[in-house]
């Protein structure tokens, strides 16, 4: 191994691994807190289901998705797993491991850790042996992700599986969304959401909406599909046709019986998505009050649309509703103040369908496009195919009213998207650690950050400590910063356990999740 990746490989494993931080890697010298938890190897222990996206530093920031599924023993070692890999940057369409997937991690008292992986997808693409993932732990079941490299940068998630659910393929009606940074049809961004219904390994009935980044968006029937039946690590292929005509491929990646993710296939896609089982009283459309957020990418910019926000809904109609977004790299206009909205049905006649399909028109002009997974859920495509291909999702509130005092505790959080640095150039960026609330309006940030340019990898600036603020609808701002810089956070709480996060500093378009650990 070179010895420039060495010295970025031990930086993150000190940074991440012990309670010593950055001294030898670049001299700061920084003391890395690990804040409170009782979170150990043991912690993370099953098979779990992971999907990351990011961008490559190959001076193009190619755009990059990988899944897989990894097994861990709970004391430290991955004894077997499965990866795919996709990227603009290939022409040979994607790769999935031939070799067992196996490696190392280590989880800290916090949650935050590493994870080592060989055989991977990215790992041949860089020409190394091993590749690097940050990790915080949202509970045992869920784990967020950080690709930590010098030669790449990503964020994703790794979900328990459940070993009931692999023995068949996916059965009932799902829903789902598929965002796709190349898709094979057009060759440029697409955004897909719909439902279909499985039975046996086959279609039975289906439809989405598809935006085809920047021609156009059509509302098509699928027409049909196929399942295979899932391997031992409830993995499979399928493959969606609809009404364009046009025949999607997918790899499959069963995590219980009422998810699974997807991750097309086709020769030159980049792309995957999810989907889920489907429920409750969804032709009933909206249904209360929504915390959501979306991302997308545009003419200028992968991943260069950014939204969060909260509403509230009935049926086709929104009341009430406020939002934050970041475009490129600038805030939208009113910003520190949220852009405040309504929505009216799009169309009149069925709407909401009785499969759970919302159409909505907002007060600002943009079209939106839901589908309900459940009267709690809802997956939704931004309809503005000539303007960039955004998708998101949408959570109904468990609180009525929020505070202050509504966001106690030690949260984990992750964030990727892009970064304009001093010299003027786009890049990826992440960010994965621990944001602790004190219930009274405190906030500490303890991080890892990935800029996929800087060609140092991971690296911690060291703890950030600020304040926050908590207006009724569930909106936080949030400042945190040290002698060596800050960010400012606007998120959008689901409940007292978790939110929607955007950073609305100048020159960046990054997004994620908070969650309380557990």
């Amino acid at each position: 191994m070179p010895i420039s990746r060495l010295f970025t490989k031990m930086c993150f494993i000190a940074g991440v691994a012990s309670l010593l931080g950055a001294a030898g890697c670049g001299g700061s010298g920084v003391v890395i807190p690990h804040p409170t938890g009782n979170f150990s190897n043991a912690s993370f222990n099953g098979s779990y289901v992971y999907q990351i996206h990011g961008f490559l530093a190959d001076g193009n920031n190619s755009p990059y998705r990988e899944a897989g599924v990894i097994t861990a023993d709970g004391a430290g070692h991955i004894t077997d797993g499965i990866d795919a890999f996709s990227s603009s940057a290939l022409t040979a369409g994607p790769l999935q491991s031939s070799a067992s997937v196996t490696g190392t991690y280590t989880v800290a008292n916090d949650g935050t850790g590493q994870i080592l992986l060989g055989s991977t997808g990215l790992g041949t693409v860089a020409g190394v042996t091993q590749i690097s993932l940050a990790l915080t732990l949202q509970s045992t079941s869920n784990a967020d992700l950080m690709e930590a490299d010098n030669f790449a940068s990503g964020a994703g998630s790794a979900e328990l599986q459940d070993p009931a659910a692999i023995s068949a393929a996916p059965n009932g009606t799902f829903v789902f969304r598929l965002h796709q940074e190349v898709n094979a049809q057009s060759s440029a961004s697409s955004s897909e959401v719909g439902f279909f219904t499985l039975s046996a390994g086959s279609l039975t009935t289906g439809s989405m909406d598809q935006s085809l980044f920047p021609v156009s968006s059509s509302s098509l029937t699928l027409t049909a599909g196929t399942f295979s039946a899932p391997t031992s690590f409830g993995s499979g292929t399928a493959a969606l046709s609809d009404s364009s005509p046009f025949q999607t491929n997918f790899l499959y990646y069963i995590v219980n019986s009422a998810k699974f993710v997807l991750f097309a296939s086709n020769s030159t896609s980049v792309g995957s998505g999810s989907a889920e089982l489907q429920s409750g009283a969804v032709a009933n459309g909206l249904a209360g009050s929504y915390a959501f957020g979306s991302r997308g990418d545009d003419f200028n910019l992968y991943a260069g649309a950014t939204t969060v926000g909260q509403f509230t809904g009935t049926g086709a109609t929104i009341s009430s509703g406020a939002l934050n977004s970041m475009t490129d790299g600038s805030s939208d206009a009113s910003f520190p103040q949220p852009v405040p909205f309504t929505g009216t049905p799009t169309s009149p006649s069925t709407n909401p369908s009785p499969e759970g399909r919302v159409q909505v028109t907002l007060s600002t002009g943009t079209p939106l496009i839901f589908w309900m997974v459940s009267p709690s859920r809802a997956f939704f495509l931004v309809n503005t195919p000539t303007v960039s291909a955004e998708d998101g999702t949408a959570d109904l509130q468990t609180t009525s009213s929020f505070s202050a005092a509504s966001l106690k505790g030690q949260f984990a959080i992750v964030m990727d998207g892009i970064d304009k640095p001093f010299n003027g150039q786009f890049e990826g960026l992440a960010r994965i650690g621990t944001l602790q609330f004190d219930g009274v309006g405190k906030l500490t940030l303890v991080e890892l950050a990935n800029a996929s340019q800087s060609g140092s990898g991971a690296t911690s600036p060291g703890a950030m400590a600020g304040t926050y603020q908590v207006s009724g609808d569930g909106r936080v701002t949030g400042t945190v910063g040290n002698g060596g810089g800050g960010l400012t956070l606007v998120m959008y709480a689901v409940s007292g356990t978790q939110a929607y996060v955007l950073q609305a500093d100048p020159g960046t378009n990054t997004s994620g999740m908070v969650q309380l650990q557990q």
